[in-house]
């Protein structure tokens, strides 16, 4: 327990980050840092409780605990020396996880801020952040956590799959398929060091296996003859050496099952190499190769661009008239962000993200379909797509010019493709408009089509508009024009209030300052505080759409012990008037905002009565973009003579009774 831990001064440095030096200027300087117990002098020892206390409440413990974990490990040691401290730590991490008691060699600290760690966020998670910043550290490449899920999910791995990855690295694939409920993993790396953690990384649990093998899969493959549900891998393959792409691609059909899917993490090189052009003609014809995406560049470090090649054994069932997918990246339509070419906004937003997998789940159900097997395209938030004919793809018929065809490059660049695809369907057009003598209309703008495109828009204008009055339900009467008084209860008794800075102290919650330079990921529940703050400024509550977002160094990060403190509740009052007094337009003391002390029953009461304010606010924004935009469609499709005014009628406004 941490009570039980005496902590010296080096190992209070490691744990906040700091230099050595540093905790005793602390020690001088701060009349409230804990007092050693026993001697003062160099070898002086501190309750570990009261030094976490002490550093929670000053905003220098963390809000994760990878850091501190990296640093008691790494401490000391490097080369091969770090990598076996990391799979002792790790090992000690799992233990934990399951409940068993740790041998007697495990030093106290490491013990102490290991058990820590896994009671807040799990076994897996300490021993994923342990790994993934060793390999960071050691130069070994790792997929990101939520391209892993991605391809997971692509690969169609399910409960009780067997998964194979020929090129494991740390096994952060394997173990993301673990998680989703594969029974069986199987792994093998070139690099004995790799292998070995990724043995330490993959813990099955009761029930499934994990197998781990060292050695060059495509000279000396340890499962030869196996047969997966799925194969997934990001094999070695180097940008400017894109050559053995194929053979991995090979190494992957041949592995699976008839019908299983492979998912593989590819250069954007290996797409249009011209020594691969006969392989990928070839997969493309045999209906092996199906879907080709290009990630977003910034959707996670190190910002290197990336495909996903998906792969299907043929079953010998396969339809002549083949259909393949290509998915590519583009700037967000809402904010203009660019995360498809450039790490330039940083790394990509949890909500973008999601609109871009969705997007995928959506142009995938298109090939896949017997009931839908059409040649479309279609786009997104930041995606488009397009589905199109094996065939017409590797077509070299002569209807396209040289610089659109691709049967002579077989070049399977999505953003290439698209610009085919469009110029496939363009030349067809005007062929077939040919053959019917059709005449292009002399104003577009005003054809029946235009007119019931202007209908439709209208229409799910006024929805748009009736869905977000509806929304205003909870305000009873107020839409008849009656005043309306809110549900307010007798006025609050006399209450005391704490400090963040005590609160973090005392353990209800942990805070990290703006500007302080530690990078944290947000939860679902972190309350955020702008740095600066103005009249209009407003607290912000992280939901489940921004869970793993990195948070940025002009906003203060709370995160409450939500059995003790309601997220919300602490929004409306850290950045009330009470609190801002003389403080709008400058930098706000995080540590010195106050709440007050209430059960959690009573902040729950609270937080509601916030949260529908916000609404209320949001609602009103929603509500005017709205009106604003079903107003300029009617004026636009008056103006243009798509419909006509109706008959005139009498018409009162809504609580008065007065025409207008």
């Amino acid at each position: 327990m941490a009570g039980e831990i005496a902590l010296e001064a080096a190992q209070i440095a490691r744990m906040a980050g700091v230099a050595r030096g540093t905790v005793a200027t602390w020690r001088r300087r701060r009349d409230d840092f804990p007092a050693p117990g026993g001697d003062a002098g160099a070898g002086a020892a501190y309750d570990g409780a009261a030094v976490e206390a002490w550093l929670a409440g000053a905003g220098l413990w963390e809000l994760a605990p990878g850091p501190r974990v990296w640093r008691e490990v790494s401490h000391g040691v490097q080369g091969t020396a770090l990598g076996e401290a990391v799979r002792h730590a790790a090992a000690v991490a799992a233990l934990l996880g399951a409940g068993e008691a740790l041998p007697p060699g495990v030093p106290g600290n490491l013990a102490w801020l290991m058990e820590r760690a896994v009671a807040d966020v799990g076994a897996a998670a300490v021993v994923n952040d342990l790994l993934d910043r060793y390999a960071a550290a050691s130069g070994i490449p790792v997929i990101p956590a939520r391209v892993a899920e991605c391809m997971i999910s692509l690969a169609g791995a399910g409960d009780g799959a067997t998964v194979l990855d020929p090129a494991s690295g740390t096994g952060e694939l394997l173990a993301a398929a673990l998680a989703g409920g594969a029974g069986r993993v199987l792994a093998q790396d070139a690099s004995d060091a790799a292998a070995g953690l990724a043995r330490a990384r993959l813990r099955p649990g009761a029930g499934r296996s994990a197998e781990v093998a060292a050695g060059d899969a495509l000279g000396a493959d340890a499962f030869a003859g196996v047969e997966a549900d799925a194969v997934v891998c990001r094999p070695p393959v180097a940008a400017s050496e894109p050559e053995p792409a194929m053979a991995w691609a090979r190494y992957a059909l041949a592995h699976l099952k008839p019908g299983g899917r492979a998912v593989l993490a590819m250069p954007p090189s290996a797409a249009a190499a011209p020594s691969g052009r006969a392989a990928r003609a070839q997969m493309l014809r045999q209906g092996a190769l199906r879907t080709v995406i290009a990630l977003p560049v910034a959707v996670a470090p190190p910002h290197a661009p990336l495909h996903l090649w998906v792969l299907e054994r043929p079953d010998g069932k396969t339809e002549p008239d083949l259909l393949a997918l290509f998915v590519e990246a583009t700037p967000e339509t809402r904010s203009g962000q660019d995360y498809a070419t450039s790490s330039a906004a940083g790394t990509m937003p949890a909500a973008s993200w999601r609109a871009f997998t969705h997007s995928m789940e959506v142009a995938g159900g298109s090939p896949r379909d017997p009931g839908r097997r059409v040649i479309c395209s279609g786009g997104g938030r930041n995606a488009k797509w397009c589905v199109t004919r094996v065939a017409d793809l590797l077509d070299d018929s002569g209807l396209l010019g040289e610089s659109e065809r691709l049967d002579e490059t077989v070049d399977l660049t999505p953003a290439r493709v698209q610009a085919h695809f469009s110029a496939w369907y363009r030349e067809k057009d005007k062929e077939s408009a040919r053959r019917r003598g059709s005449v292009a209309p002399r104003n577009p703008a005003a054809t029946f089509t235009h007119s019931r495109l202007d209908r439709f828009l209208i229409s799910r204008g006024i929805d748009g508009v009736a869905s977000i009055l509806a929304r205003l339900d909870w305000l009873g009467e107020a839409g008849d024009g009656r005043e309306v008084e809110p549900h307010l209860g007798l006025p609050a008794a006399p209450w005391r209030t704490a400090a963040v800075a005590e609160l973090a102290r005392l353990g209800l919650l942990r805070y990290r300052r703006a500007g302080t330079g530690h990078a944290e990921l947000l939860r679902a529940g972190d309350v955020l505080i702008p740095a600066t703050v103005t009249k209009a400024t407003e607290a912000t509550v992280a939901g489940e759409d921004r869970a793993g977002d990195p948070a940025g160094p002009a906003v203060h990060v709370i995160r409450p012990d939500p059995a003790r403190l309601n997220s919300w509740f602490l929004a409306g009052f850290l950045l009330s008037p009470g609190n801002l007094r003389g403080a709008a337009g400058s930098r706000v003391d995080v540590r010195q905002l106050e709440v007050p002390l209430l059960p959690l029953a009573d902040q729950q009461r609270y937080a509601s009565a916030f949260r529908d304010m916000r609404s209320l606010e949001s609602v009103a924004g929603h509500l005017k973009d709205r009106a604003a935009g079903l107003a300029g469609n009617l004026a636009a499709g008056l103006a243009r003579g798509d419909f006509r005014p109706g008959p005139e009628r009498q018409r009162t406004f809504r609580g008065t009774g007065h025409a207008p």
